[in-house]
């Protein structure tokens, strides 16, 4: 699903150390890493620092204030909002649905763990937070984004046993 976003104006959202913007680094126009953790925007700038395409963000944890409305082509936020809360996810949909300009796609992996709705990221065995493909599907419609594809997955990835305890969704802003 990743090589269906246009790379032009792009958000990484949880970024991390960047091991997935190094993946695009060289064929994005624009890249914007945003994280709560400081030492990961850190990380990020000595890893990239010949980049001049690469942009730094220490953001808040519940919005994307720092990107202005309607100028992202995409936005991709993988490994991280499993463990973010429910009331997160849904609040970056809003900010996400904000900043991205009209036909913009989201990649989001994220929480498709319904076992633990009264506990936190640390009671369930893969620090997945409680969350779900159908609270996402409903939540993405009504921030204004057409679903384009869900994938259900175990985790680990390759574990057949395991419960499809993560899903990741294309999402597209709908034109005005």
């Amino acid at each position: 699903m990743f090589d269906q976003l246009d790379l032009t104006n792009v958000v990484e959202l949880a970024c991390g150390h960047g091991r997935h913007t190094a993946q695009i680094v060289n064929r994005a126009g624009r890249i914007t890493v945003i994280d709560i953790n400081k030492e990961n925007i850190d990380v990020c700038r000595k890893r990239f620092p010949q980049n001049s395409n690469v942009f730094y963000s220490v953001n808040n944890g519940v919005d994307l204030r720092e990107i202005k409305t309607e100028t992202v082509t995409a936005l991709f936020c993988y490994d991280a909002m499993v463990h973010f809360e429910a009331s997160d996810v849904i609040g970056y949909l809003s900010e996400i649905a904000r900043i991205m300009r009209p036909g913009g796609r989201a990649l989001l992996h994220y929480s498709n763990c319904e076992d633990f709705p009264e506990g936190t990221y640390e009671d369930e065995p893969h620090w997945r937070n409680f969350f779900s493909e159908k609270l996402m599907r409903h939540f993405a419609n009504r921030a204004g984004f057409r679903l384009i594809d869900t994938q259900i997955t175990p985790w680990p990835p390759t574990a057949v046993t395991q419960p499809r305890i993560d899903a990741v969704t294309l999402l597209e802003k709908s034109q005005p």
